[in-house]
């Protein structure tokens, strides 16, 4: 009789811890696909399980973005080859980690410089007297120099950059410049410029 109370002894102490780990499992915070390959240009849904409305998404290096529905959409233009950027999923205590390696879409994706293609197009269209340079600062903005560029630029974030969404603005009256929209080739260089990095090159 104490050899069989012994033996269910053991089986609910089996149970029970057999219970306890599928409950952990069941709660762990998972990211899928753990790993992906992804084109400048393109992009792609995560699927996060377990998470709350407190799940913060961090991604470094801080290239590309992140829409609603967990969509992570590349930048259409890249510095290197590749790019490894490393995905952190936050929930309380709880964490993933996913990685995205952005390739070039285009090999033929060149590098834009701000002395030889960035300036010159402000030169041309921005920075004179009455408006953002040779000692104008219109809308308290100056495009004369690198640094105060800057101050209207996110480094890689050309969607969260007032120098790069006030040439898309639908209406004329704030559209820049005010003489007429910069042609479309033109507003491409400034993006793939501010997604490379927005360097001082």
């Amino acid at each position: 009789m104490n050899k069989i109370i012994n033996v269910c002894i053991v089986l609910l102490v089996l149970l029970s811890a057999c219970k306890n780990k599928l409950d952990d499992a069941s709660n762990t915070l998972l990211v899928n696909p753990k790993q992906v390959y992804l084109k400048t240009g393109d992009s792609i849904q995560f699927a996060i399980t377990n998470a709350t409305v407190n799940t913060v998404i961090n991604y470094q290096p801080n290239i590309g973005d992140f829409n609603s529905g967990n969509w992570y959409v590349a930048p259409s233009s890249v510095l290197n080859d590749s790019t490894q950027i490393i995905l952190t999923i936050t929930d309380g205590s709880r964490q993933a980690n996913a990685s995205i390696t952005l390739l070039k879409s285009d090999v033929t994706d060149t590098v834009i410089s701000f002395n030889k293609t960035i300036l010159p197009l402000m030169v041309a269209n921005c920075n004179f007297q009455f408006c953002h340079g040779n000692g104008s600062r219109a809308g308290k903005v100056e495009l004369s120099t690198y640094d105060s560029v800057m101050k209207s630029v996110t480094a890689f974030k050309p969607n969260s950059s007032n120098f790069y969404l006030s040439l898309l603005k639908a209406d004329p009256l704030l559209r820049m410049p005010p003489a007429g929209p910069l042609h479309a080739y033109k507003i491409n260089y400034i993006k793939k410029w501010i997604e490379q990095g927005a360097l001082n090159n």
